[in-house]
């Protein structure tokens, strides 16, 4: 039972890594799948089945390795040039991301609750340096508390019922899907890499490893299914909207919408964490500096980019680093990582 403990964490924290600002708001699932109409379904259950697969085989592949950050781990699997290469690339893309959560919980803190942004985001950031300051238990601990209200705000949702949708049912006359979805996978992939790897690293039981990745996986791809059929059935009033979600939950009662203020926010706050620490597991490897210092560095160099503005950091970054992780999906892919020792 205790294993089984483990494995459900492990998925908690898997699904709070990717579901960020982008999942909360419903901007992702439309970009990536619901514009496909369908056919974007189908691209939910085939990321579904990839999230499982190549999410254990990251973990497993860690703990064969014995690597215990992404710097360590890339360099064992592209080799010493390439894998410098690809750290800084995903170096890049967990700066970039906790850049655009901490905008992302800013703008919300603001919009919700008239706090300032600047202000929401400072206090966003000193709850992060807290929750850090435990370790990867802690962010552990905080994902098996948050991810179950996303699972619930989700069944909600379903609950809620919705009309048939508006676009055609017929088989896809392209499959242009297929390369969104491959592109939504690596990038969160390689976003993942900040929590998948010190967790096959630190995980004794295999077993544990493949179940976590199973359950994460099932709970995304249930998560993303039930929120994509919403807004398919509601496509002609959401494809333009910024946030498209609050269509959808517009017409509850003012608990529930405190209640997917509270969901949306522990999205953003999960991804957040997660990716801070991964950032700080690189960097220790790299230099002998207190954690804590490592922490307040990266925090106020987001604060200053932050400035540029949540929505304008969304739509730039994430396309880009959806190509960026291309490599790191090509490599798990292939057969060779599942003999390096």
């Amino acid at each position: 039972m205790k294993l089984w403990g483990k494995s459900i964490q492990i998925a908690a924290t898997y699904i709070g890594t990717v579901v960020g600002a982008g999942f909360a708001s419903g901007q992702e699932i439309v970009a990536f799948f619901t514009a496909y109409g369908h056919a974007g379904t189908l691209g939910i259950l085939l990321a579904s089945v990839l999230f499982v697969w190549l999410g254990y085989k990251m973990m497993w592949l860690a703990h064969q390795m014995r690597t215990p950050s992404y710097e360590s781990f890339n360099q064992r699997l592209f080799g010493n040039i390439m894998g410098r290469a690809m750290n800084v690339l995903v170096f890049l893309t967990l700066f970039g991301v906790t850049t655009v959560m901490l905008a992302g919980a800013g703008s919300v803190l603001e919009e919700q609750f008239q706090i300032p942004y600047l202000a929401g985001i400072v206090g966003t950031a000193v709850l992060a340096l807290f929750v850090l300051r435990k370790g990867l238990e802690q962010l552990m601990v905080v994902n098996s508390i948050v991810v179950p209200a996303m699972l619930v705000f989700s069944l909600l949702i379903l609950l809620d019922g919705y009309d048939t949708s508006p676009l055609s049912t017929q088989p896809p006359g392209d499959y242009d899907f297929l390369w969104k979805t491959i592109l939504y996978v690596s990038f969160n992939l390689a976003m993942a890499q900040s929590v998948l790897i010190p967790i096959g690293y630190s995980v004794r039981e295999p077993v544990v490893l493949i179940r976590g990745a199973v359950l994460g996986g099932i709970g995304l791809g249930f998560m993303m299914l039930i929120v994509h059929s919403s807004l398919l059935a509601n496509w002609n009033q959401v494809r333009l909207l910024d946030v498209p979600i609050l269509f959808v939950t517009d017409k509850w009662d003012a608990w529930l919408q405190l209640f997917l203020v509270f969901v949306m926010f522990s999205e953003i706050f999960t991804t957040l964490i997660s990716n801070v620490f991964g950032i700080g597991q690189q960097l220790r490897e790299l230099f002998e500096i207190q954690e804590s210092r490592l922490y307040l560095f990266l925090f106020g160099a987001a604060l200053l980019l932050c400035l540029v503005g949540y929505s304008e950091l969304l739509m730039f970054l994430y396309p880009l680093f959806g190509y960026l992780g291309l490599a790191t999906l090509l490599r798990l892919s292939w057969p060779g990582p599942s003999r390096l020792r």
